[in-house]
């Protein structure tokens, strides 16, 4: 992909104010939004996805027409409140001993508070489990660009296409660069994968070591961020968001220092002898995860799944940086995620 097609793109996204807690692009009115809501709810939750889709987008389309911006927020607030009911309704569950979790698909989350809720059923769930859910785990070219298309969001961690195969695997070893709860990580363990989950923080440690816990002890939790070195610093909390925390502007009073480490250092010293994949969304700090990583993409060729919104010149950094380590990649990119991967690796 040429440098200008990116830049154009990513301008044109950079004008359109953003409703992270929903998962999709919130246009300046809110009727849109109305109607983009009730597809998605349609298509994530409903039994019938294509049916219920149409019946949703018809209310959705009468909504943008014969209704006040005023009536079509609260009918969007209605949305947000069934989203979370029907979400809980669906994977929630309740164990032998009483204690509640949710039961995605078969990766397994732990209870968690209304703020993260919001996040994972609105937001994460797209992003890590949708194609699992509601695609039969299909990454395909077609499932995928209309993901793209219709959903929107940041995208799935998945692609693929022909032998270019970005997917998780039985017995590959991962690593979760930006684990917040797991999800990713539980999405990998569903998969018989075991998943090396780095995330800094101490509120969303907290939570990924219960989520570890869940899932027949095939992820591995590290409370370390990913960068290029061995080092220390402060993280900015959000206390609205806290899958948004950021090493990046951290000008927010409410701080927390980290450790960081590099993969390459990772690796060498716990003796892992094979990385399979890597999944990064760690909030414009993926170009340090892969200077620190170079000896890992030349050595294991590991598949890439990589956010490329948080900063501007991400899509064509990113990339300079997995062809400078390893030329043998080749490198795909969405809107807001690249894919990566050697064809013949073994």
């Amino acid at each position: 992909m040429s440098a200008e097609p990116i830049a154009t793109e990513r301008e044109r996204e950079s004008k359109e104010p953003n409703d992270n807690s929903l998962g999709f692009a919130k246009p300046a009115s809110i009727k849109p939004s109305c109607f983009a809501g009730f597809i998605k709810f349609a298509i994530c939750y409903a039994k019938t996805r294509y049916i219920f889709a149409i019946i949703y987008a018809v209310i959705g389309y009468a909504l943008t027409k014969k209704i006040s911006d005023r009536a079509a927020k609260y009918f969007y607030t209605l949305y947000g409140n069934l989203i979370n009911r029907v979400f809980a309704q669906k994977y929630h569950k309740i164990d032998s001993y009483n204690n509640g979790y949710f039961d995605i698909c078969g990766a397994k989350l732990p209870e968690i508070n209304s703020d993260d809720l919001v996040m994972l059923s609105r937001g994460v769930f797209y992003d890590t489990f949708l194609v699992l859910c509601r695609f039969n785990d299909n990454y395909s070219k077609t499932n995928i660009e209309w993901i793209e298309r219709y959903i929107g969001g940041e995208g799935a961690y998945g692609y693929k296409d022909g032998n270019f195969d970005v997917t998780v695997k039985a017995g590959d070893t991962v690593i979760d660069a930006g684990a917040w709860i797991g999800d990713f990580a539980a999405y990998a363990a569903s998969k018989g994968a075991k998943s090396y989950a780095f995330e800094p923080t101490s509120a969303s440690y907290a939570i990924l070591q219960k989520t570890a816990a869940l899932n027949d002890n095939k992820i591995i939790p590290i409370q370390k961020g990913l960068g290029d070195r061995e080092c220390e610093l402060l993280i900015s909390l959000n206390e609205q968001n806290s899958g948004a925390n950021s090493i990046l502007n951290v000008q927010n009073a409410n701080t927390e220092t980290i450790s960081i480490t590099s993969l390459d250092r990772f690796v060498e010293e716990n003796h892992i002898d094979r990385i399979d994949f890597i999944k990064a969304d760690i909030e414009g700090a993926e170009r340090d995860m892969l200077k620190g990583a170079r000896s890992v993409l030349a050595t294991h060729a590991p598949k890439l799944a990589i956010c490329t919104y948080h900063l501007p010149d991400d899509p064509q950094v990113l990339e300079e940086i997995i062809l400078s380590a390893n030329p043998n990649y080749r490198v795909i990119h969405l809107r807001k995620k690249l894919f990566a991967c050697v064809a013949d690796r073994r």
